[in-house]
């Protein structure tokens, strides 16, 4: 990957239906995108689900920012098992992100 490109492998499109909004995130989910995405979240005053099914890649600070969203009773759409089950591991362990 070039310099900089790295950055743009997360993208957010966002859907709104009445008071549901739909964050679609498509591509690798890093650290790097994470504080994008805590602002998208927070900054909603509505429903927020976050649909999952077009992301290939996960890293650890994106897995500790969806087990927060799950706590929050945001939902995760689409969600691969191998994401929850990484969410579940590290809820038993007890880590924060």
């Amino acid at each position: 990957a070039v310099e900089g490109e790295w950055r743009l492998m997360l993208r957010i499109e966002a859907e709104m239906d009445g008071p549901r909004t739909t964050l679609r995130l498509i591509g690798r989910m890093r650290c790097d995108c994470i504080e994008e995405l805590r602002q998208r979240v927070q900054t909603k005053a509505s429903l927020i689900v976050l649909d999952l099914a077009e992301v290939d890649l996960v890293d650890l600070h994106s897995v500790h920012f969806l087990r927060d969203c799950q706590d929050r009773k945001i939902e995760l759409r689409n969600c691969s098992l191998y994401i929850l089950e990484w969410i579940r591991r590290e809820r038993a362990e007890g880590r924060k992100g």
